[in-house]
């Protein structure tokens, strides 16, 4: 007999994501484990519990692009990084978002009970990168509530209602709301 397969424990989480969110989360564990090519007792030693799995798959973590909210804006191309950070967050929201909508369904609460939820804390970033970029202080928390809640709105309507519920081009979307909302931050052209 062979050695055991090594997995990973993004590969757990990516073969409960998969399945929960296709089969709901009564899945048994023992079809992630079958996708994953180990044992049903080898998830289960791994993760604790089924309970354990679920949340794990679904809840969201921290993405990286908090470190990237980190980074101070650039002297020049602020909307063009800012256009950047955006696709990163709604490729984070896609992500996200039918983990949280199954873990609702099932009333099971959809973040961790320790430390803020990422929604939360992405939106303090955002804020403090608009307010290092030159927006004023209480024009940047609008306008970060702004940019996300579209975010977040697209990829609710994505969700539900497929492709045919929004704009095929998120990066012409997402250049129109920094325009729109934050033309402070375009370079002025000189004459």
């Amino acid at each position: 007999m062979g050695r055991p397969r090594r997995i990973t424990d993004e590969q757990i989480d990516d073969a409960a994501r998969q399945t929960f969110l296709e089969h709901g989360a009564t899945a048994p564990v023992s079809r992630i484990a079958e996708k994953l090519g180990v044992s049903h007792a080898a998830v289960l030693q791994r993760v604790g519990s089924k309970e354990q799995l679920l949340l794990r798959a679904a809840r969201p973590g921290v993405p990286g692009i908090i470190a990237s909210l980190e980074q101070p804006p650039p002297r020049t191309g602020r909307a063009a990084r800012l256009e950047q950070l955006l696709h990163d967050l709604l490729e984070f929201h896609e992500r996200i978002l039918p983990g949280i909508v199954m873990l609702r369904s099932t009333g099971r609460p959809t973040s961790a009970k320790a430390g803020e939820p990422p929604t939360l804390v992405l939106r303090a970033r955002l804020v403090r990168w608009l307010k290092r970029a030159g927006v004023p202080g209480a024009r940047a928390a609008a306008v970060a509530e702004g940019l996300l809640g579209a975010i977040e709105a697209r990829c609710f309507n994505a969700y539900l209602g497929g492709e045919s519920f929004v704009a095929p081009d998120s990066r012409r979307f997402l250049r129109s709301l920094v325009t729109g909302l934050v033309p402070e931050l375009h370079e002025r052209k000189r004459p």
